[in-house]
């Protein structure tokens, strides 16, 4: 018989089994994992995320984890919940309870929004959430949404704007502009944070942010976010062309491709994260991006995801990338919470990729 339960240090090992059957097919197969205590993990989100498991005979047979944050909806700070990891062992052939997986969660949490993140091609799970059921939530999709991996030696173009524009990696003296800025400009979007010190965002500080000045104004702000303690990508296998790419890594990194690891090993990357532009100039974020990959250069990869009606989506796909699809969907909880959730623009959302 299974039972629900929320997670512990000594379900790490179990619920890490799961996330690393779930490998995305394709000639690029890419592991997203949490090593080596998804558990803690996952508190490294939140101090209040929740991690729930259905154990059978004492072994982990699924798992959802549940983030909540305050996050702008509406122009104000409200708490939203990004719902995610809900996977199963691939040879489970019994019914998971997901109802009460979903009510004890959302009861813990109590929040007003939640939210998730699906890949495209995920049908299983992607038919369950879509479907109305009188005692189950139910998702509807707001936005397609893409995560991208740059070389840091990959070419922005920019125009004319560029003139009178400076550059500048920021220092602890910055924190405060930092903050006045993004939330400034974030409070627009819906699903950014909204904070008041960049400690609430994370394992963060100034020193990892950088702004874009322009006659003494900040235009531009973000960061190059190392999550590797936090979260991993492995590439398990690559096949088509990438095996023979791989071979010239030195040779077409300078061309603006990323350099691929071996079969196996884990990718060395690190977040282009918080990134916002005054009144979301397209140009802004082109000359901002051209300086910052520079200052990755150290690093084989640079992840950045945004959302498909966003103006960034029309700066990333003009610089090469490998890119992953995928689609952020609202999740109803009105059949569990009694709560009628609070409506909202779902065209105009800011989903940061390193908090996915």
């Amino acid at each position: 018989m299974s039972a629900f339960a929320f997670a512990g240090p000594d379900d790490s090992a179990g619920i890490l089994k799961i996330m690393e059957e779930d490998i995305a097919p394709g000639n690029f197969q890419l592991l997203y994992t949490r090593r080596d205590d998804p558990c803690a993990s996952f508190l490294a989100e939140s101090p209040e995320a929740q991690v729930g498991v259905i154990k059978k005979v004492g072994e982990v047979v699924a798992t959802i984890a549940a983030i909540p944050r305050l996050m702008y909806v509406n122009g104000r700070p409200c708490r939203v919940c990004y719902v995610t990891n809900m996977k199963r062992l691939k040879d489970y052939g019994d019914t998971v309870n997901w109802h009460e997986m979903f009510a004890d969660m959302c009861r813990k949490v109590d929040c007003d929004i939640f939210y998730c993140s699906l890949v495209k091609g995920n049908t299983e799970v992607a038919n369950m959430l879509h479907k109305k059921r009188k005692y189950m939530p139910y998702s509807e999709t707001m936005t397609g949404y893409k995560t991208y991996i740059f070389s840091p030696h990959a070419k922005v173009k920019t125009g004319t704007a560029e003139d009178g524009t400076e550059f500048v990696r920021a220092g602890a003296g910055d924190e405060e502009e930092i903050v006045r800025f993004l939330n400034l400009q974030g409070k627009n979007k819906n699903l950014f944070p909204a904070f008041d010190k960049l400690s609430d965002l994370g394992d963060i500080s100034a020193d990892d942010f950088y702004l874009l000045k322009k006659n003494g104004e900040t235009v531009a702000a973000g960061a190059l976010w190392d999550r590797m303690n936090v979260k991993q990508y492995v590439l398990m296998k690559c096949a088509g062309i990438y095996p023979w790419l791989r071979r010239l890594n030195g040779i077409i990194s300078k061309l603006g491709y990323i350099t691929l690891p071996e079969d196996g090993a884990m990718a060395d990357f690190v977040f282009i994260s918080f990134l916002l532009a005054k009144d979301d100039n397209e140009e802004y974020y082109r000359i901002f991006l051209k300086d910052l990959f520079k200052e990755g250069g150290s690093r084989s990869m640079l992840v950045a995801g945004t959302d498909t009606n966003n103006v960034k989506y029309r700066v990333f796909e003009g610089i090469r990338n490998v890119s992953f699809a995928s689609e952020i969907n609202e999740i109803i909880m009105t059949n569990i919470d009694r709560k009628t959730p609070e409506q909202f623009d779902r065209g105009n959302i800011e989903v940061e990729c390193a908090l996915l």
